[in-house]
Parts: C-alpha cells; structure tokens; sequence
C-alpha cells in the first residue's frame, strides 16, 4: 500500500508538471515578445538612442594659463557635431580696453581671465553661453601627468629651421612642466602664430591621447582644483562637460587644432585681428570644417554658426 502511495504521488507530480512548464515557458515567451515590441516602439517614436547628445551638449571654453606671460586656448566641444576644437589665440592680441586698445596679456594682468573674455567678444562673434577658465601652470601641469607623459611631435607647427633650432627632430614625451617651459620659450623667440602652433600641438595631442579618461576625470580634477582657479563654470557646467565628453569619448570624436592667424606688427609686438582671424572662427565653430590646407569649411546644420553666403572680400564672420 505505501509502494503503490508513493507511485501515485510521482505519477501526479510529473502530470502537474508537463501541464506548468509550457505554460511557464509560453508566458515568459509572450512576455518578452511583448516586451521587445515596446522598446522597439519606443525607439521608433523617439528617433533617437537613448545616449544621443541634447542641445546642451556642447561647450565654449576660453583658458587661460596663468602667469606673468599668459596663454590663451579657445576650446569649442560639440557632441552633436562629434568634435573637439581647439584654437590657440595669442596674447599680444590687442582687443578693446577702457578708451583704447590693450593686449590680451595686459588685459589678463589688469583685470583677470572675464576681462580677456570680455575683451575677446568684441573682435570675435563668440557665443553667448560662452565660459571662461585660468588655473596657474602647475595645477595643468599637474592635471596633465596625472594621465602619464604627453608624447607630441610639432612638426606640424614649426619650420624644419625652428625644429632644428630647438633640437625638435620627431616625437618626444613630456611632462607637464616640461612642456609649459618649453612653449614659454617658444613664446618669447618666434613669431604669435607659430608659438601658438605649437601650443595648439600640446593641446591637442593631450584631448587625442586621453580622451578616453577624460569623461570621469577632466571635472573631477578641475572640482579639486577649484580653490585654484579663477572660472564661471558651475557645477551644472560640469555636470554638462562630464556628459559631454562621455558622448564625445563614445564617437570617437574628431580632434581638430589650429592656431589663430592675425596680422602681426613686428614693430610693437602686437597682433590684430583681421579677415584670416573672422574665417579662422568660423572654421573653429564649424563641425564639419575641412581639414584641407586652404581652410575652406563645409557648412553644417549641428554647428552653432553655419557658414553664410559674404560678399567677396568681405569676413566671413559666423552669423547669430
């Protein structure tokens, strides 16, 4: 009797279970058949990943290196346009101040990295929203190594004479400070716009080789830093780089850098701004700027300033 007890025991067990396993199997099936159709559904009602860049995911950025001999780089990062652009802008540019006219340098001396902004704006149509950033040699420096030796080759930025005169024959590793002494040095033996060539090839290996960090890092360092620093970034500022350069860092983004050309009058050391600087800019804020040598760019519909129809001769400057 207890044989034949277990026996009818296992006889109903087994029935109950091929009744429940296909319909547990074709409920989960249902559910993740439905499941799918909703999140296709949603991807096709919204066009886009749930990743794409917003509208604000884009950044103007004037830094400024601190010290009595000041550098200036304009950064322009756009995950729309998937680029990052840097311009490096000379200090001896000379921009309005007070009644008259002032370098960029004395400007920064006088009265600080939103004077040079200020300043800035008023020969170039720079954006509204555009920010401001000067941290002093070391903190960059710092900044810099904490990702490893910066391996740059300015060949791109100087005469084979230049290379030669610095002992520059290829690529080379620097540190930070090193490489800030080094641009110092160039700054006060060549012409503006090749030392800025050079500094423009600093800056640029740096955002190629440490993209990838940069996302997690670059706002973290520059919140540590921040009792260093003379900005009017915000948190939400870098909350916004911090997304920005994740997007950017997921393209791959294009790097692109350039050195701001001018007229240079050799007889007061100063720089002027002229038609090659208004085209220069527009190139800057374009994201699908040609990398041809003649510097025409292609008009963009995620660029800020889309190329304009000028009249000859007249600067292309990048329209509101």
């Amino acid at each position: 009797m207890e044989t034949k007890g277990w026996k009818s025991f296992w006889t109903a067990l087994w029935v109950t279970l091929l009744a429940l396993v296909p319909l547990v199997a074709g409920t989960a099936f249902w559910a993740r058949r439905q499941a799918a159709q909703r999140l296709r559904a949603s991807e096709s009602q919204s066009g886009v990943p749930i990743a794409a860049p917003r509208a604000e995911n884009h950044l103007t950025l004037l830094a400024c290196v601190a010290g009595e001999e000041p550098a200036f780089v304009l950064l322009y990062l756009s995950a729309d346009g998937g680029c990052i652009h840097l311009l490096a802008v000379p200090g001896q540019l000379t921009v309005p101040f007070g009644q008259g006219d002032a370098t960029l340098a004395d400007c920064y001396a006088a009265a600080g990295p939103a004077r040079c902004l200020q300043g800035l704006r008023a020969v170039a149509d720079l954006p509204e929203d555009a920010h401001y950033l000067a941290a002093p040699p070391d903190v960059l420096a710092a900044l810099a190594d904490s990702f490893g030796s910066l391996r740059v080759g300015f060949s791109g930025a100087l005469t084979p004479a230049q290379l030669e005169r610095f002992g520059q024959t290829g690529v080379s590793a620097w540190t930070g400070a090193e490489a800030h002494a080094f641009l110092q040095q160039l700054g006060r033996a060549l012409p503006p716009e090749a030392a800025c060539g050079a500094r423009a090839a600093v800056w640029d290996a740096f955002f190629r080789q440490n993209l990838a960090a940069l996302p997690e890092a670059l706002p973290e360092a520059l919140r540590a830093a921040s009792g260093s620093l003379l900005t009017d970034l915000t948190a939400a500022d870098l909350l916004v780089l911090e997304d920005t350069l994740a997007l950017l860092a997921d393209g791959p983004a294009r790097v692109v850098s350039a050195a701001l050309p001018c007229r240079y009058d050799s007889a007061d050391g100063h720089c002027h701004w002229d038609e090659g600087s208004d085209a220069s800019l527009q190139a800057f804020f374009n994201a699908a700027a040609s990398a041809d040598a003649s510097g025409a760019q292609a008009s963009s519909g995620s660029a800020p300033y889309p190329s304009t129809s000028v009249p000859p001769g007249q600067p292309s400057r990048p329209a509101r």
